[in-house]
């Protein structure tokens, strides 16, 4: 299986973090670029590009400031599935809130806590695309762009990862979560220990 790891970044990647990539397991092809230079959305979509023009069967998105694990690819690619999530604190929190949203939500506020994530791969309504495996055909079966943000007319922003989530579930896409993979975020006040 070949496997792009790519990475959206404003500047540069994190030393750490890069070395969490670098030690990652895996029996598969594994290459690695990141995009910098542009938001999020951008990056985000210009990786899916990639994805479609190098014949990746997946792609491993890990945001810049993201450190996994090193066994998230094999955990997550056990079993295969479209899209699967590992698990990230939600930004700027120091409650241990994580950025994966329970299926059935009724909006993208109503996230998991640490202490209360399930103990087996679970079914989701969407989360934070800092560490996130997705099948290269996703983005085939889905319209671009596949990132963007939304601004709703309370004023509030829904951010590329959420809007993804909602279009791939819009297309019959079902979105995992992998509570084994517990990554670390150096830019953020809540950490695994």
């Amino acid at each position: 299986m070949k496997i792009l790891i790519a990475g959206p970044t404003f500047e540069t990647i994190q030393p750490e973090v890069f070395k969490a990539i670098y030690n990652l397991h895996s029996e598969h092809e594994l290459h690695f670029d990141f995009i910098r230079g542009y938001d999020c959305a951008v990056a985000r979509n210009e990786i899916a590009k990639q994805v479609q023009i190098g014949g990746y069967d997946y792609v491993l998105m890990i945001d810049s400031d993201t450190v996994v694990p090193a066994d998230a690819l094999d955990l997550m690619l056990d079993p295969p599935v479209d899209i699967c999530l590992g698990v990230c604190p939600r930004k700027n929190t120091k409650d241990g809130k994580s950025a994966i949203i329970k299926f059935g939500a009724p909006s993208y506020h109503d996230s998991f806590y640490y202490n209360e994530l399930p103990k087996e791969r679970t079914l989701v309504k969407g989360g934070g695309f800092a560490c996130a495996l997705v099948k290269a055909n996703v983005f085939t079966r889905m319209d671009a762009p596949w990132f963007q943000y939304v601004t709703n007319e309370d004023g509030s922003t829904l951010s590329e990862d959420y809007y993804f989530c909602m279009n791939a579930r819009a297309f019959g896409i079902e979105i995992w979560m992998d509570p084994r993979v517990r990554c670390g975020h150096l830019a953020r006040y809540y950490q695994f220990e």
